[in-house]
C-alpha cells in the first residue's frame, strides 16, 4: 500500500486503506487469540516479536487514517457493563496494551465499523477527494470539462432543453446565445407578453404594476429584491444576448459559456419563484 496523504485522499486510495487495515487486523487477531495463555487470557504469553510488529504497523497506520475513520464515524469508545471502564475501541484493537477481553471486543467492534464505513465509501465516486480534515466537505474528483458535461442536465428544463446539445457539441457561443433567448421567451410565455429584451423585464417585474413579483413589495427592502433582479434581467438582455445576437461566429471558452448557462438557468428559476399579481401598490 502506497503513502497515506494528510491533506486529502481519493475515495478509491481511502477505500484500499482501510482494506488494508481491516485484513491487517483480522490477521492480528488471530494471532492475539493463539498467544493468550488458555487458563488466564489476559495477556499473550506467546509470538511476542510477531504481535509487536503486527502492533506496531496497525498503530502508525491507524495514526494516519484516524482522521479518514472519525470522518465517517466518530464514535469508539467502548463501555464495560459490569465495571463501567471506558476505552477506545482503535487504540485498543491496534495496541497490545488492553487486556484480551477489551481487545477482542474492539477488534470485533472495529471490523464491523470499517466494513459499514467501506459500503459508505463505495456508494461515492472513486475520484472524489476525502479531506483528512473533517469539517472540509468531500470534494468532486471530477476534472472541470468532467463537472460542467455532468451539470448540464441538472440546468433548469427552459435552458437545458435547447442549449445543452449545442455546449456538448462545443458550440459554446451559439450556445450562450439560444440561452440568452430562452430566458426571455420563457418570461414571454409566463407572463404573456409580447415584448422582448429589457421592455419585457421592466414591464414583467415593475414595481408599480408588476406581473410577476417575489413578494408584496410591502416595504423597501421588498422593492429593492424586485427592482434589482429586473436590472439583471435587463443588463442580461443588453450585456450578453445583444452582443452575441450581433457578433456572428464569435468564440466563447468552455467555462465561461458554462457559468453563462448557468446564469440563464438561475433567472428562468427565479421566475418560477415569482407570483403572477394583477396590481400591487408600491413606488418605483
Amino acid at each position: 500500500m502506497g503513502k497515506v496523504h494528510m491533506e486529502s485522499m481519493r475515495v478509491s486510495e481511502l477505500l484500499a486503506a482501510l482494506d488494508e487495515f481491516r485484513g491487517k487486523l483480522i490477521e492480528h487477531r488471530e494471532l492475539w487469540g493463539q498467544s493468550l495463555n488458555s487458563t488466564v487470557p489476559d495477556f499473550p504469553v506467546r509470538n511476542q516479536k510477531e504481535l509487536e510488529e503486527q502492533s506496531h504497523w496497525l498503530t502508525r497506520r491507524l495514526g494516519a487514517l484516524r482522521p479518514y475513520i472519525e470522518r465517517f464515524d466518530s464514535e469508539w469508545i467502548m463501555v464495560h457493563p459490569a465495571t463501567g471502564a471506558r476505552w477506545d475501541a482503535l487504540d485498543a484493537a491496534a495496541s497490545l496494551s488492553a487486556v484480551a477481553q477489551a481487545k477482542g471486543t474492539s477488534i470485533r467492534s472495529v471490523i464491523d465499523k470499517l466494513n459499514t464505513i467501506g459500503g459508505r465509501l463505495e456508494s461515492l465516486d472513486p475520484n472524489d477527494r476525502v479531506p483528512a480534515d473533517p469539517r472540509s466537505p468531500l470534494r468532486s474528483g471530477l476534472g472541470p470539462d468532467r463537472l460542467m458535461l455532468s451539470y448540464l442536465e441538472h440546468l433548469h428544463p427552459y435552458i437545458a432543453k435547447g442549449c445543452s446539445r449545442l455546449f456538448v457539441d462545443e458550440h459554446y457561443a451559439q450556445a450562450v446565445e439560444e440561452s440568452a433567448k430562452a430566458v426571455f421567451q420563457y418570461l414571454r410565455e409566463i407572463t404573456g407578453l409580447t415584448l422582448d429584451g429589457a421592455a419585457l423585464a421592466q414591464q414583467a417585474l415593475s414595481v408599480k404594476s408588476p406581473i410577476l413579483a417575489f413578494s408584496d413589495l410591502a416595504d423597501e427592502t421588498k422593492r429593492n429584491e424586485q427592482v434589482g433582479f429586473m436590472e439583471m434581467l435587463a443588463a442580461f438582455a443588453k450585456g450578453v444576448r445583444n452582443p452575441l445576437a450581433h457578433t456572428h461566429g464569435k468564440l466563447e471558452e468552455q467555462q465561461k459559456a458554462f457559468e453563462y448557462l448557468c446564469l440563464a438557468s438561475l433567472f428562468c428559476r427565479r421566475n418560477n419563484d415569482a407570483t403572477p399579481k394583477t396590481l400591487v401598490a408600491g413606488s418605483a
